[in-house]
């Protein structure tokens, strides 16, 4: 049987580097950017559930910095999360982010 896990928001992040052109190589691996999304996604659909006036979608501890959403905003994240996953030709993604945004 699969066990299903509760999605905790925000999620905690831990980011160190040694030079900050590592940061921007970072940023740039779609690996990186897919798994950011994927979780912003999820608390904003979370967000939107519960109706929330913003979204913290994540947190990194070691800068003590919380990255959020406000939800006047929602719908501009979720067409650059559209792009992002019409990109990878994710259609069946980009489907469920139209439906998304059209609860908004």
């Amino acid at each position: 049987m699969e066990q299903k896990y509760k999605l905790e928001f925000p999620l905690d992040v831990e980011i160190k580097y040694d030079d900050p052109e590592e940061l921007l190589e970072l940023a740039e691996q779609q690996e990186f950017v897919t798994f950011m999304f994927k979780n912003a996604i999820a608390a904003v659909k979370q967000a939107i559930r519960k109706n929330k006036s913003e979204c913290v979608i994540f947190t990194i501890n070691n800068y003590n910095v919380k990255v959020a959403i406000k939800k006047e905003h929602y719908r501009t994240f979720l067409n650059k999360a559209i792009k992002h996953y019409e990109k990878l030709e994710d259609y069946t993604k980009c489907s469920e982010l139209v439906n998304l945004k059209s609860r908004l």
